[in-house]
């Protein structure tokens, strides 16, 4: 069974890009959610089900992990159930040495990366703020409404906790204090 996994940070963002790139999948898996956390409810879910001969598909690396570390414990978990991993990007296929050999260099090489990138911003958001340039984030930039709006009334009326609400929709904890604030003052919740 080919099992596709897609995965984007927050729930503002689309998975179509991702869809639009496989359509070979007999399931779908997706979550909205950093690829920080490890604990991703749709990855939970694919990684117990897996069964020998399954084949996890994932777009890109970043998408199944941005740590080497837990790239590497995903992987060891596929491999456990005698499934593999396919990644489209890099033509990466883990039934094969070479695959897992340049599994491990790219994630590596990504990991890097993605701290360079931090880094960059990092510095770059300090010198914007020393010159009085740096404002933050717009007020009102993380919207709730459609979709998301329904989850967000679901979850929360099942009584989840600030810090799973923050983990679910991939916002920090003040932005789902301001959601509450907000639906309760429109008659929402």
């Amino acid at each position: 069974m080919i099992k596709y996994y897609v995965r984007v940070s927050t729930v503002e963002q689309k998975l179509n890009r991702q869809l639009l790139a496989y359509d070979k999948a007999d399931i779908v898996y997706s979550d909205k959610v950093s690829g920080k956390d490890k604990e991703r409810p749709q990855l939970k879910v694919m990684l117990e089900g897996l069964q020998n001969g399954d084949v996890v598909v994932v777009k890109s690396l970043d998408r199944l992990s941005r740590s080497t570390m837990d790239l590497l414990e995903i992987t060891k978990e596929i491999e456990d159930k005698r499934a593999t991993l396919k990644v489209l990007d890099k033509d990466i296929d883990t039934g094969t040495a070479i695959g897992k050999f340049f599994l491990t260099i790219i994630g590596a090489v990504v990991e890097l990366e993605r701290e360079n990138i931090n880094q960059r911003v990092r510095e770059g958001v300090a010198i914007a703020k020393a010159e009085g340039k740096y404002k933050g984030r717009k007020k009102g930039s993380i919207e709730l409404k459609g979709d998301s709006l329904n989850r967000f009334k679901m979850f929360y009326n099942k009584g989840f906790n600030k810090t799973e609400l923050s983990k679910e929709f991939g916002v920090p904890r003040a932005t789902i204090y301001r959601w509450e604030k907000v639906l309760k003052e429109r008659g929402d919740l």
